[in-house]
C-alpha cells in the first residue's frame, strides 16, 4: 500500500477527464454501443496478441475495441502490427515492471482500472472491461447481455456457479449512470487505503453499500480456470462456455504457458501473424472437451489449489445469513489478510 500512496498521482481520475487528447479520444466513443476495453502493457503484449487473432474474424469486435496502453514499449509494437485498432495512451512509469496478484503494483493498476471506469463513465460512455487472457468461442457482443438486464447500472461476471454473489471482476458491463458512478468513485477511494482485491471490494459494495444496482453474468458463459479443473462446480457439466477466462495463476508467464500447453495460442512463431488453424482446432477441442483437452496432463499451480480453497470457504459461508454478512461486510473488505501468501 506504501506503493499504492507513492504512484496514486499517475493514476488520478482527475489527471485523466482534464487531459486534451484523452478527452478528445474519449468523445469519439459511441454513446449507445459500449467499447470494449483492454488494458496492456509490454509485458503482455504477446497475451494481447493472441486474443486479437483470436477475435480478428468476429464481427464488429476490433471495431469497438479499446486498448488502453501504460507503456510506449506496447503502443510502438500495437501500431506496428494492428494499427487499425484504437488506442488511449496513457504512460504509467510505476507500472512499467511485471506485476504479479497481491503486490504493490498490481494494487495500483486496481486503482487505475477503477478510475479509468470513473472516466469513461464521465464523459457518458457505456463500456465493457474485458481481459485479454481469455479465449473467445464466440463474440461477447453475440450474447445480448446488455439486453438481459437492463435496469442494472453496472452487469458483472462471477467467480463460480454458487449460490454466492462472488464477482470475478475481468468482465463488467458498465452504464453511465449516477449510481454507477458513484460505485466507482467509491471503490477508486478506498483501494487507496485498503488491501484487497477490487472483486471482492466490489463484491462488499454491491451487497452493503446500495451505491449501484449490480447484474451477473451467468457463469456457464463467461467461465474460469474452474472449466478446466473442477467442472463438478458447473450446475450442467456438459454446458459449453461461450468465454473461457485462463486466470488463477498468479503470474502472468503462468497464463499463457497453461494456453500454449492447452492448444489456445493463435500467433505464428514469427510473434505477429495469426495461426488460423489453431483457432479452428481450439473451437473443435472446446466442444469435444474431455477428449482434446486433457487438463489432468497439465499440472494445477499452487495458486489454483489455493484459490480452489477459499473458493469452498466462500461457498460454505453463502450457505447462511449470518455467515454470509460476515464474508461480506468482514472478511471481503479485507480479503488479502484472510489469505495464505501466494
Amino acid at each position: 500500500m506504501k506503493y499504492v500512496s507513492k504512484c496514486q498521482s499517475e493514476v488520478t481520475f482527475e489527471a485523466m477527464v482534464n487531459d486534451k487528447n484523452f478527452a478528445n479520444i474519449i468523445k469519439t466513443f459511441s454513446d449507445i454501443e459500449p467499447q470494449l476495453i483492454v488494458i496492456q502493457n509490454q509485458h503482455a503484449i504477446n497475451m494481447t496478441f493472441n486474443w486479437l487473432c483470436n477475435t480478428k474474424n468476429m464481427k464488429g469486435v476490433h471495431n469497438r475495441t479499446v486498448i488502453v496502453t501504460i507503456d510506449e514499449e506496447s503502443k510502438i509494437k500495437l501500431d506496428a502490427f494492428w494499427p487499425k485498432i484504437t488506442k488511449l495512451h496513457w504512460p504509467i512509469d510505476c507500472l512499467k515492471d511485471p506485476f504479479n496478484y497481491g503486490d504493490g503494483r498490481y494494487q495500483l493498476f486496481y486503482l487505475f482500472r477503477s478510475n479509468l471506469a470513473r472516466a469513461f463513465l464521465e464523459f457518458g460512455k457505456p463500456f465493457w472491461m474485458i481481459q485479454q487472457d481469455t479465449f473467445w468461442r464466440e463474440s461477447l457482443l453475440d450474447q445480448n447481455i446488455e439486453a438481459s438486464d437492463s435496469s442494472a447500472d453496472i452487469i458483472f461476471d462471477r467467480a463460480a456457479e454458487t449460490s454466492g454473489n462472488l464477482i470475478a471482476g475481468g468482465y463488467y458491463l458498465a452504464r453511465p449512470t449516477c449510481s454507477s458512478k458513484a460505485f466507482f468513485k467509491q471503490l477508486s477511494t478506498d483501494l487507496i487505503e485498503f488491501y484487497t482485491p477490487d472483486n471482492t471490494y466490489m463484491t462488499m459494495l454491491c451487497a452493503n453499500k446500495g451505491l449501484a444496482k449490480c447484474g451477473q453474468i451467468p457463469f456457464s458463459l463467461i467461465t474460469n480456470w474452474i472449466w478446466l479443473y473442477e467442472p463438478s462446480r458447473f450446475e450442467n457439466v456438459k454446458d459449453i462456455p461461450v468465454l473461457i477466462q485462463f486466470d488463477g495463476d498468479t503470474k502472468l508467464g503462468g497464463k499463457l504457458g497453461k494456453m500454449k500447453s492447452l492448444g489456445f495460442y493463435f500467433v505464428n512463431s514469427d510473434g505477429k501473424t495469426c495461426n488460423s488453424s489453431a483457432i479452428e482446432a481450439a473451437q473443435d477441442a472446446v466442444y469435444s472437451r474431455h477428449k482434446n483437452i486433457e487438463a489432468k496432463n497439465v499440472p494445477i499451480s499452487y495458486s489454483h489449489i489455493q484459490f480452489g480453497v477459499y473458493q469452498w470457504f466462500i461457498d460454505q459461508f453463502y450457505k447462511s445469513s449470518i455467515t454470509k454478512s460476515v464474508l461480506e461486510k468482514i472478511i471481503f473488505p479485507y480479503a488479502h489478510y484472510f489469505m495464505i501468501t501466494l
